[in-house]
């Protein structure tokens, strides 16, 4: 790896001097798709879940996620959300860490209780280190602090979409196996 590339696009397999993803993914890079191509049908069995008290930034999400082919639910208030975790069986939930009624935190562990599957994205607009190894060690995904971009939004939602499909059709061919 060169010592010119970053975390990100080592992550990523970037290469060259262009540094677009794999498949010269122009689309992506710019923040008009994903980083990872998931198939149409495979997202629209994907569904997301955003549980934030800021109706902005709900909207903002529902909007970004549902344009790449996402199915969105969204919610303001943490009963409703844990309701909407039974109901809805999501495979992805995004979750403000600081509720005014429901704490993230409380979400998160909801979620992993009901399927230690799915995968939960803790955001926060007041991240610290402290915060994000404490949701990391709860069993979030993964850590975003507010704001962030559609672009990156729409990385993490892809990065997360593959996990969720990679794990999907390894249980499949246990299962076949089996």
């Amino acid at each position: 790896m060169s010592d010119s590339r970053s975390a990100t696009q080592a992550e990523w397999g970037w290469q060259g001097p262009d540094r677009r993803p794999p498949g010269g993914g122009d689309d992506a890079w710019h923040g008009r798709g994903s980083a990872v191509e998931i198939d149409p049908g495979q997202k629209e069995s994907i569904r997301i879940l955003v549980v934030d008290d800021e109706r902005t930034l709900r909207e903002s999400c529902s909007s970004i996620l549902g344009a790449e082919g996402f199915p969105v639910t969204v919610t303001g208030k943490g009963d409703e959300a844990l309701d909407l975790l039974k109901r809805l069986r999501p495979q992805i939930v995004l979750v403000d860490l600081y509720m005014p009624d429901i704490s993230g935190m409380d979400i998160l562990e909801a979620a992993l209780k009901q399927d230690a599957e799915t995968l939960v994205i803790v955001m926060t607009g007041r991240a610290s280190v402290e915060s994000s190894i404490h949701a990391l060690r709860a069993g979030a995904w993964n850590y975003i602090p507010k704001p962030f971009s559609a672009t990156h939004l729409n990385i993490l939602i892809g990065r997360a979409a593959h996990a969720v499909v990679i794990a999907r059709e390894s249980r499949q061919q246990r299962e076949e196996t089996a």
